[in-house]
């Protein structure tokens, strides 16, 4: 019969097993961050000279929307898994939460700005505002990261 301690420590291995994919990854390239926020800012001009110009945008938005699955893809072999938002440790469900909202907010403060002050400002503070919370979430995901690395091990 397993005594308490093997049980507690059999469980303890599986936690951290499970844990893996969200704690142990390669850092996110430098690259990244202005990259998306470039993506969005030409997905937001796009989608607007859609309306206009449809036979130019159209097809800019479906060379915008292949290069996502192209991303996708790559950052998929990158970090050799890709982990759900599902069955996370804690201290990265809370990091997911900080990043939902900060989605929400940055997609309202475009919506706004597109619809009250024009395309190209939205676009422009899609940008910025896509970048620097990218950049913050990378940073939190980081220090999640670490925090979860530390009660697990």
């Amino acid at each position: 019969m397993e005594s308490s301690s093997e049980a507690r420590s059999a469980l303890a291995v599986a936690e951290r097993a499970s844990a893996a994919p969200y704690i142990d990854y390669p850092p996110t390239p430098a690259w990244y961050a202005p990259s998306v926020g470039a993506w969005v800012a030409l997905l937001v001009l796009a989608g607007y000279g859609a309306s206009n110009r449809p036979a130019i945008f159209v097809p800019l938005v479906l060379v915008l929307v292949a290069a996502e699955c192209a991303f996708l893809a790559w950052y998929r072999r990158y970090r050799q898994t890709m982990p759900s938002m599902r069955g996370a440790p804690p201290e990265i469900n809370a990091a997911f939460r900080r990043y939902a909202v900060g989605l929400v907010a940055v997609v309202a403060i475009g919506v706004f700005l597109y619809l009250v002050v024009s395309p190209y400002v939205a676009a422009a503070a899609a940008f910025g505002l896509v970048t620097a919370g990218l950049a913050l979430y990378e940073r939190h995901y980081a220090n999640a990261a670490a925090a979860a690395r530390t009660r697990l091990a």
